[in-house]
């Protein structure tokens, strides 16, 4: 098994930490353009984690939801939106700076997901998908940054 097959229930975990961070996100922001490109990364991120957990072999009923490791890139990843709503009042190009990097840490891991042929066709297919819909959503989000 590769280290992206070990850690497929992370990435949905993290990918539900994106959309809680990106729903508040949006609440937060008073600008409505931003507030809809929150709005939209949520989906995104919400769609790919319930297709993704259809995909993924559910944990036997009664055992509890598996602990992140504490350790490794996936675990940082877990661990900065948490970071990015803290830190929620630096300047505006800090805090989209740090989105951009945060994204496009997730964009290599997904992008190994979808080259890693350990995982089905299915799993592979809807990285794929997740992966061209953030990479839209994520220039919007660098232009965000660069107007900031």
């Amino acid at each position: 098994m590769t280290d992206t097959t070990n850690s497929i229930s992370d990435l949905i975990d993290i990918s539900e930490d994106g959309m809680a961070f990106y729903e508040e996100a949006a609440q937060k922001v008073k600008d409505k353009k931003l507030s809809t490109l929150f709005s939209r990364l949520a989906k995104a991120k919400s769609d790919f984690a319930q297709e993704l957990s259809g995909e993924v072999k559910p944990v036997a009923s009664g055992k509890k939801k598996a602990v992140k490791k504490a350790d490794g890139p996936l675990f940082e990843l877990s661990k900065a939106y948490a970071g990015l709503l803290k830190q929620w009042p630096e300047s505006g190009a800090e805090r989209y700076s740090r989105m951009a990097e945060v994204e496009g840490q997730l964009q290599v891991t997904f992008q190994k997901v979808v080259l890693d042929r350990d995982h089905s066709f299915v799993v592979r297919v809807l990285a794929k998908q997740y992966v061209s819909k953030a990479e839209v959503l994520n220039k919007e989000l660098r232009a965000c940054q660069r107007a900031a």
